[in-house]
């Protein structure tokens, strides 16, 4: 089965506010609800951005990586 695209970034948003809500209210020392969904709250798009910038630096390090292995070969780069 195949969702769309919106559909799947709110199942991610999602379920990435859920985990962190429960990694905070099931810790050790685990804190209360009302703290734990505040810090999801906050920690959710940060997590989120800082893994798109990363999916983004990779992509233009691996597209880099390919312009200068086919400058190495003499190929024409696109």
């Amino acid at each position: 089965m195949t969702l769309p695209k919106p559909v799947k970034n709110a199942l991610v948003v999602v379920l990435a506010y859920a985990c962190v809500v429960l990694i905070m209210r099931y810790r050790r020392d685990g804190m209360d609800w009302t703290p734990a969904l505040l810090i999801g709250l906050l920690v959710t798009p940060l997590a989120l951005l800082m893994s798109w910038g990363r999916n983004r630096l990779m992509g233009k390090a691996e597209r880099a990586g390919r312009r200068a292995r086919a400058r190495r070969r003499g190929e024409p780069t696109h």
